[in-house]
């Protein structure tokens, strides 16, 4: 529903609710969801460009997703799992979001001449 069918009174009734919400996150009121990520603490510095651009790499975007997809199957040790899961969670993005770009930072330092994706 547009702004243009509401009521007065349904947007007057939106705009203080979202007065109220804004005054109890100013006030330190809110929490999380429980389950729910924090990403950072009230102090911490805002998130940058690349930042956000590694929480959203979990998956390319639809448009520039490839005609094929390959799925890779891979062993590992479970120090070197527990070491990416940790490394993931630290920077807020997923197992596969963390090995394309460990794959892709690898690549890019020890094969230059090699067709970049």
């Amino acid at each position: 529903m547009s702004d243009i069918t509401r009521t007065q009174t349904e947007r007057d009734e939106i705009r203080d609710w979202s007065d109220a919400l804004a005054d109890q996150a100013e006030a330190g009121m809110l929490t999380p969801i429980p389950g729910s990520s924090v990403y950072a603490e009230e102090d911490a510095p805002a998130m940058t460009d690349n930042d956000l651009l590694a929480i959203f790499a979990g998956r390319p975007r639809q448009e520039l997703r490839q005609t094929t997809k390959k799925t890779w199957r891979i062993r590992t040790t479970e120090q070197l799992d527990a070491w990416a899961a940790a490394g993931a969670r630290e920077e807020h993005i997923n197992m596969s979001a963390l090995i394309r770009k460990a794959v892709a930072e690898y690549l890019g330092n020890h094969h230059k001449t090699a067709q970049s994706a």
